[in-house]
């Protein structure tokens, strides 16, 4: 492992120190899980942008065009 200081505000301090306390983990373990999940999701948007990248739109709309027109079903309304 290595040590990166890290310079917050009194108020982000505050809020990532509550959680932790309710978490019940010391604030630095929070933190790294907290940085964990940020560079997970970053990830997870880059592999859906390539993806989104690859689709052929034109098959997309052929398929939607496929699905009838009708009402939604009974509690399936918005």
């Amino acid at each position: 492992m290595s040590a990166y200081s890290l310079e917050l505000s009194p108020e982000l301090t505050a809020e990532a120190q509550k959680l932790a306390t309710e978490n019940q983990v010391p604030l630095s373990q929070w933190l790294t899980s907290a940085i964990s999940a940020k560079i997970e999701a970053e990830k997870t948007r880059r592999l859906l942008e390539s993806y989104a990248k690859k689709a052929d739109y034109e098959k997309f709309d052929a398929v939607l065009a496929r699905v009838p027109d009708v009402p939604p079903m009974e509690g399936d309304e918005l």
